[in-house]
């Protein structure tokens, strides 16, 4: 096998690391289907010397990074040793005090993931554990990058006001960023969750799929949450990551839905949208493309019937739009707009691995 076969390219993170067999036992998990039972151990410049600012997740798989921490830290000096530049992510719900406190020459960023609920069954984390980690950055020889993972709030489980109001609170005491979201329910977590009767479902008026929708009344809750403690609040991680680590724009583009993920009220607003209407030279892509504006773009899952649950926004992108006729996979697809800033309209296959073409060693 190739090593473009130990690449996974998933929406938001070049992920490197291995699955366990067990975890905190969350039960929304959308990995409870035991699908990622594999190691990706490919370094991205070990595939590309063009992937060395490209954001990297360690252990993002099925076992958090602290259940597995000398892997995970293993994993970390690999990183180094490579001169990796981009924005290294941990996301966590183990007990951060195990993390080592030695310095990292990498740009790494922990996220403390958090139901807010005080300790709900559906959830192998806990308030206690949560306000701890948090609690242990301030006394720590060496600091990095740390932000809140705030996912998923559920309908009637993890949204009440009070809840709401004690995540950020306590966002607003340490001075940390909010990622959020609602729940993702594809077919295949929703048959294990009936199966074990789990209570999960969407808000009024939405259906599950591949989009993680918040009613309009929890989306204004935490809108006026956010401006009360004085919190900055993301519906993409990409969008906080590339906030906390001072990137030039969203490297996940983003801004091509910006009434989907609220970029109005966005603190990379300017920066991209500057970076959306400029034109810059395409650089290192191992395909033929064109590069047109387009006014209407439709998304290329959309137009391949691929997605169950297309919106309005999915045939509203407008803006500079990179054309490529041989088939991609989806790995190709991420990778090329993380690198260009710019959409992508192709036929790509469900694949999160990376073309042959990409290799340069």
């Amino acid at each position: 096998m190739s090593k473009l076969d130990y690449t996974y390219v998933a929406k938001s993170f070049y992920c490197i690391g291995s699955s366990l067999k067990k975890c905190f036992g969350c039960e929304y998990c959308r990995l409870l289907d035991g699908k990622l039972e594999h190691e990706y151990l490919t370094l991205p410049t070990q595939v590309n010397e063009n992937f060395r600012n490209i954001p990297v997740a360690v252990n993002i798989f099925y076992g958090d990074p602290l259940l597995q921490i000398d892997k995970t830290v293993e994993y970390l000096h690999l990183l180094e040793k490579e001169k990796h530049k981009g924005p290294v992510i941990i996301i966590t719900k183990g007990n951060f005090k195990l993390f080592p406190d030695i310095e990292f020459d990498l740009d790494l960023h922990i996220a403390f993931s958090t139901f807010g609920s005080k300790d709900h069954i559906y959830d192998g984390g806990t308030w206690n554990r949560f306000l701890s980690n948090l609690k242990s950055i301030q006394n720590r020889k060496h600091n990095y990058h740390y932000s809140i993972e705030f996912r998923p709030i559920c309908y009637g489980i993890n949204d009440s006001y009070n809840i709401l109001e004690d995540v950020f609170k306590v966002a607003s005491e340490y001075n940390l960023c909010i990622g959020y979201s609602g729940l993702q329910g594809k077919d295949d977590i929703i048959k294990i969750w009936e199966k074990e009767g789990i209570e999960l479902n969407p808000y009024p008026g939405y259906t599950f799929g591949h989009l993680k929708p918040l009613s309009n009344e929890i989306e204004s809750n935490i809108r006026e949450l956010s401006k009360k403690y004085e919190v900055n609040i993301f519906h993409k991680t990409s969008c906080l990551i590339s906030y906390v680590h001072n990137l030039d724009r969203d490297y996940n583009c983003h801004y091509y839905r910006p009434n989907e993920v609220d970029c109005t009220n966005c603190s990379m607003k300017n920066k991209c949208n500057s970076s959306k209407d400029q034109l810059r030279p395409i650089l290192n892509i191992p395909f033929e493309y064109t590069l047109e504006y387009k006014e209407k773009h439709e998304c290329s899952l959309k137009s391949m019937n691929l997605c169950k649950y297309p919106t309005d926004e999915c045939s509203n992108i407008s803006g500079y739009v990179i054309k490529i006729e041989e088939q991609l996979t989806a790995g190709d697809y991420r990778m090329i707009k993380w690198l260009t800033g710019y959409a992508v309209d192709n036929k790509f296959i469900q694949n999160e691995n990376l073309n042959e073409k990409w290799k340069t060693k």
